[in-house]
């Protein structure tokens, strides 16, 4: 476009039209860059400030899930481990895409926990760490 010339109607209509045509290819391009995003510890909400809320983690795992089925990805399971002497707590994810197996791991540091199980608690006591098949 030379400067010292002003755009034509039909010059700003055609790249208006240009622009417009191009909004949904850069929508689909922003969703499925997002979908690419792995989950990490900030994806959690049962882990705040080292406070586990074991009655959260069932959400966390089911976000977890609808995140992965929304990129293609067949979840198959996920395993929630307790570390106490790491003071760690890891979520599992195994999923299928295109005939490959994946494991997706969201951590988090833990000091606390709250809400846990008797069982739970028992089990953890007893081994320092356990891993627990979470149905959702």
């Amino acid at each position: 476009m030379d400067r010292g010339k002003p755009e034509s109607i039909e010059d700003k209509f055609n790249r208006l039209f240009e622009t417009v045509t191009k909004i949904p290819q850069q929508l689909a391009d922003a969703v499925e860059e997002g979908l690419k995003e792995e989950p990490n510890s900030n994806y959690l909400s049962c882990v705040q400030e080292g406070l586990l809320d074991f009655d959260r983690i069932e959400d966390d795992v089911q976000q977890i899930h609808r995140h992965l089925t929304a990129r293609g990805d067949k979840v198959l399971g996920s395993h929630l481990i307790l570390d106490d002497r790491q003071n760690l707590m890891e979520i599992r994810t195994y999923s299928e895409r295109k005939g490959k197996s994946f494991v997706t791991k969201v951590d988090a540091q833990v000091k606390r926990i709250t809400n846990v199980p008797p069982d739970v608690l028992q089990a953890l006591q007893e081994q320092g760490r356990i891993e627990l098949n979470l149905k959702v």
